[in-house]
């Protein structure tokens, strides 16, 4: 996996643009602020945090009626209650769903005591967890995150009910990235550092802690511009390391929704698995440069609607893990027509998978306001978020 191109991405995102829509603690001396930001909408999940000596902090309570709408940001700030209202940089969480409506975490934002520090979805597609594109931003920046599934449940073949993380740990300092770049288990297969949990984990479950502290280094090459910077880099970089899997521990059934025939197949000629459609009726049309519908049929973890780009000119069958080129001037049979929202077939096919789809739901990614004003008013636009979806 292009690990440079995701570790850039995340930091890009927490190290250069503004998070001024994130709202930090009014009081920072005792308060905790926790953001969530979502690239397929459902429940408020449980939060705990702890401190670097692995004390807690802080828990935010999930909430049944409460919605997260797909590519918005979930805020809440709370007392420092659970450690006697004392100063604590929040470095460990555990984010977990206590509701069966899953959501797709596309970024993690924990404020307090002077810091901030950020995760992103697409360590989920780096560690090789469930992921699936998204439509997230952060303010002022045009570079979609991919998303990390979560759920309850674990309906439709979603494995993770929470994760864990040492927030810390996703910097995008130059020497903390390279270490990562030169050693992936380095970042994927260390349970205190992350680590997607199916189960057992509930809101009062206590995560692993690193013992000692974790030792950071400075720039040791600052005076020698030659040479790559080391700032951020661990000490003991290999500390931690402990399971033989990415993403989840060690002896994860990997196939939980294998009795789920709604959406499962498992054809020869491909390596992807299971149940991949989450929303059989809903279609995302993305604009976004970055994204790719061939990407999401061909990987294994992917888990998502029927997708197209636009950029790529490629529709993916998520139930079938099949993609088909967009209908234009070169491309008039075995071509998926986006105006009319369906496979075109102009007598026998070679395709022997022509499947029948019917959306109730259309969903546009990533499109300017000129490109919006061009196209046609949609019956289901998706613009909207409703709670039941």
């Amino acid at each position: 996996m292009a690990l440079n191109v995701i570790l850039n991405t995340g930091g890009i995102a927490a190290g250069l643009v503004p998070l001024a829509f994130i709202h930090k603690p009014t009081d920072p001396e005792k308060q905790t602020s926790i953001a969530i930001g979502v690239g397929s909408g459902g429940s408020v999940p449980h939060v705990a945090v702890w401190g670097e000596d692995g004390s807690r902090i802080t828990q935010f309570t999930g909430n049944a009626n409460g919605h997260i709408c797909t590519g918005e940001t979930w805020q809440s700030t709370s007392d420092n209650k659970q450690n006697d209202v004392k100063p604590a940089n929040p470095t460990y969480l555990s984010i977990v769903m206590q509701e069966g409506d899953a959501i797709c975490v596309a970024s993690v934002v924990a404020s307090g005591n002077g810091q901030q520090w950020v995760w992103t979805g697409d360590m989920a597609y780096t560690c090789g967890a469930q992921w699936m594109e998204s439509k997230y931003t952060f303010t002022q920046s045009n570079v979609p995150m991919r998303c990390a599934w979560i759920d309850r449940d674990h309906t439709n073949n979603i494995v993770a009910k929470g994760i864990s993380m040492h927030i810390r740990d996703f910097t995008a300092d130059p020497g903390l990235v390279a270490q990562y770049q030169n050693n992936t288990d380095r970042l994927c297969k260390n349970s205190k550092r992350l680590t997607f949990q199916p189960e057992p984990i509930v809101p009062d479950s206590v995560i692993g802690f690193f013992s000692p502290e974790l030792e950071y280094s400075q720039n040791e090459n600052a005076n020698d511009p030659t040479k790559p910077s080391t700032a951020g880099a661990l000490k003991h970089p290999d500390e931690g390391i402990d399971r033989d899997t990415s993403a989840y521990p060690d002896g994860t059934n990997m196939n939980i929704g294998k009795n789920d025939k709604r959406h499962s197949r498992n054809f020869k000629h491909s390596k992807v698995k299971g149940v991949k459609n989450l929303k059989s009726g809903t279609l995302v049309v993305s604009h976004f440069s970055q994204h790719s519908a061939k990407e999401m049929c061909e990987h294994p973890m992917s888990l998502g609607p029927d997708f197209v780009s636009v950029e790529e000119s490629v529709y993916c069958d998520m139930e079938t893990a099949k993609w088909w080129p967009l209908c234009d001037a070169t491309h008039v049979k075995d071509c998926f027509d986006l105006g009319t929202q369906s496979l075109k077939v102009d007598g026998p096919s070679k395709r022997d998978d022509v499947p029948l789809k019917q959306y109730t739901k259309h969903e546009e990614w990533g499109l300017t306001h000129e490109k919006r004003a061009l196209l046609p008013r949609k019956k289901h636009p998706g613009d909207r978020c409703d709670p039941k979806e």
